[in-house]
């Protein structure tokens, strides 16, 4: 009986210390539940932001941004949640560090100061839809020139960028263009 309810009071540590660890350590976790931060205020189901007075703009730039990969890839099967930091102080509490934004899977992402424009948010969504097609490991594994080459490409992303970006966006360009008519997640599936 002792024994029983030991490892009763040890499931329920695990239980319930395990995800609180994990929103404590692993810092992008946090885009699962972004209104447990201090500061972050989720007005609407899919949108939270840490300034209000900014959220008719990131309002704006998710449906610009999600009209965009729609077009690009698909129908989402669930409406993303974005976070859109308005400081470097929210995006560094999600763990941004010098990004401009990041999807976390199809979790959430979470949109840095410098990230506010529609073609970033593209890219971010277009990640999302990965992650529903391919998976989230998937997207950790497949290579690089299809999931990161896709979302510039297809987000319409003007800048020339660094590389490897650049050329990640000419490879999947060039493999894009060979596909025709072809199903796109189909396709991404196969690569290895």
């Amino acid at each position: 009986m002792k024994r029983t309810r030991t490892l009763l009071a040890i499931s329920a540590i695990v239980l319930i210390g395990l995800p609180a660890a994990a929103l404590a350590f692993v810092k992008p976790l946090r885009v699962v539940a972004p209104s447990l931060m201090p500061g972050i205020v989720c007005a609407q189901p899919n949108i939270c932001i840490d300034d209000a007075s900014a959220l008719g703009t990131a309002e704006q730039l998710y449906q610009t941004g999600y009209a965009k990969a729609e077009s690009a890839v698909g129908p989402f099967r669930q409406a993303p949640r974005m976070v859109f930091c308005t400081t470097a102080r929210c995006a560094d509490s999600f763990g941004i560090g010098g990004r401009a934004a990041e999807a976390v899977g199809n979790f959430g992402t979470v949109v840095a100061p410098r990230g506010w424009t529609p073609f970033y948010v593209a890219h971010e969504l277009i990640h999302h839809r990965q992650a529903e097609e391919l998976g989230n490991l998937a997207v950790a594994t497949k290579p690089r020139w299809l999931i990161e080459g896709m979302a510039y490409a297809l987000s319409d992303d003007p800048r020339r960028l660094s590389e490897p970006f650049q050329q990640w966006r000419t490879r999947f360009d060039t493999w894009h263009a060979a596909l025709g008519a072809g199903d796109l997640w189909e396709a991404a599936k196969a690569v290895r």
